[in-house]
């Protein structure tokens, strides 16, 4: 019997698992799509219910036929996203998805009152947790009287698996509501008007949270019994699944947003407000992680209202017959406001440099060269901080694309490697099912033994200066308000 360690990852447009042995191979891989309802507003909402059914599905569909069986699993996934139950288990509203941006005001008032405190406190932000559950408190306070539980994505689904919620420090601290521990802010909590018992219990990713109930085995395809073990969220997961192990290596995926990630020995260095860091599930070590909140959906975007029955790879085709710098178009490709490295909020996306002789494979090369020029402004600020980078570790469904990779490599003048496997975050996850199960002593041996480059594209010395010309003109026009 094979031994195999799955790893789900619930992404905001869509579900993956994916079963693998101890050395990494990949025995099967299941996907579900999931389309949340997205308001004028900034409400983004799916019920918690079609999530769940799309989990299983995916879950079953990786599993089927397989000569693995699952030893163990772990759920990875984005942070903020988050339900209220009531005292039966019953969902008060749909899950509010992260990047729902409804309680701007509510996050204001929130960190206002924290200020007065007398010791150090979180701060919230309009995609925080804590603030949707603030503003869900004062829109409806006789639906909200009801409600005993408030569950991210992962605390839901490990206290439907075992009976308890239970989630790592990276994801909770996606709520406001800690200072990146073990614990709950008493402060953040009380503006928040919430009890610790409401919320998950906080444990390392890693640890075990306990067997499987044998009641919902049976519905997932499952063995009983299993362990279900704490994963984190799904960007660390996506650097432990691309090998980021150490120091100068940066993973990049290209999902629904780009996100960058590189890990420092110990504290890092003074950093933009634009940069996130915190400790990474690695003992010892810390992330800095930037991103763009719009990158794969924007470029979807592009395909569904320019392209319609064109796929990406089509359009990769298409853009391939443009010249680097894409005949002076420039995009900015934040369509709903700039994070990384420097906050922009108001930020919104645009094309620049339009003149009637330009067609649409020029567009969207364009957006693209866009992308990878954020990437390289990100990384030139972790160059002026001392954090070295020496080779790029893409996944996602970026990495799916010769044509961007030889790009970003061209762009960032960095060698970039893609791994046998592109979904990197379920793999991140079952390196941490694995290690938690004991199949490995520790996570960072998990990354090694399960971890494969299968291809590396390097810099090419003659696109580098009409990429630093295109580069030079997307930051002229990003500075422009």
């Amino acid at each position: 019997m094979i031994r195999g360690f799955l790893g789900l990852d619930i992404g905001g447009t869509g579900v993956k698992a994916a079963l693998y042995d101890g050395s990494g191979t990949l025995f099967g891989l299941g996907r579900r799509s999931l389309e949340p309802i997205r308001h004028p507003d900034g409400r983004v909402e799916i019920e918690i219910g079609t999530i769940e059914e799309a989990a299983r599905g995916a879950v079953r569909e990786a599993l089927r036929g397989q000569a693995a069986i699952p030893a163990a699993l772990a759920i990875v996934a984005q942070g903020q996203t988050f339900v209220s139950l009531d005292g039966e288990g019953r969902p008060l509203h749909p899950a509010i998805l992260w990047y729902d941006s409804r309680a701007t005001k509510e996050a204001e008032a929130l960190n206002r009152r924290l200020e007065e405190e007398p010791t150090p406190a979180p701060r919230f932000s309009a995609i925080s947790t804590g603030s949707k559950i603030r503003w869900w408190f004062q829109r409806d306070p006789e639906r909200m009287a009801a409600a005993r539980r408030f569950l991210l994505l992962p605390d839901y689904f490990t206290w439907c698996w075992t009976g308890r919620a239970v989630t790592d420090p990276h994801t909770a601290g996606s709520t406001g509501l800690t200072d990146g521990g073990l614990t709950y802010h008493p402060a953040a909590l009380s503006a928040v008007g919430l009890r610790p018992e409401q919320l998950a219990e906080i444990q390392p990713p890693g640890s075990v949270v306990g067997p499987l109930r044998s009641d919902v085995a049976e519905s997932w395809g499952l063995p009983a019994g299993i362990p279900v073990v704490i994963g984190t969220n799904d960007q660390y997961a996506g650097a432990l699944g691309a090998g980021v192990a150490g120091e100068g290596l940066l993973s990049v995926a290209t999902g629904t947003c780009l996100a960058a990630v590189t890990l420092v020995w110990g504290n890092p260095p003074p950093l933009p407000p634009g940069l996130f860091v915190g400790e990474f599930p690695l003992p010892g070590f810390s992330f800095v992680l930037a991103y763009a909140k719009t990158a794969g959906i924007a470029l979807e975007w592009f395909r569904r209202e320019f392209a319609a029955g064109l796929s990406l790879s089509d359009l990769d085709r298409e853009a391939a017959a443009s010249p680097p710098g894409s005949r002076g178009v420039t995009v900015i490709p934040h369509f709903d406001g700039k994070v990384s490295p420097t906050p922009r909020p108001e930020e919104r996306g645009r094309f620049a440099g339009l003149g009637l002789h330009h067609q649409r494979s020029d567009l969207y090369r364009a957006l693209l060269e866009a992308l990878a020029f954020c990437l390289r402004e990100n990384l030139e600020t972790l160059t002026v901080a001392g954090l070295g980078v020496a080779a790029i570790r893409a996944h996602g469904g970026g990495a799916a694309s010769p044509f961007w990779l030889q790009m970003l490599a061209d762009v960032t003048e960095l060698p970039v490697e893609r791994g046998q496997v592109t979904e990197a975050a379920t793999l991140g996850a079952a390196m941490l099912a694995a290690a938690g199960s004991g199949e490995f002593a520790t996570i960072e041996e998990a990354v090694q033994r399960m971890y494969r480059t299968v291809q590396r594209y390097g810099p090419r010395s003659e696109m580098a200066a009409s990429y630093r010309e295109a580069y030079a003109r997307y930051t002229h026009v990003s500075a422009i308000s």
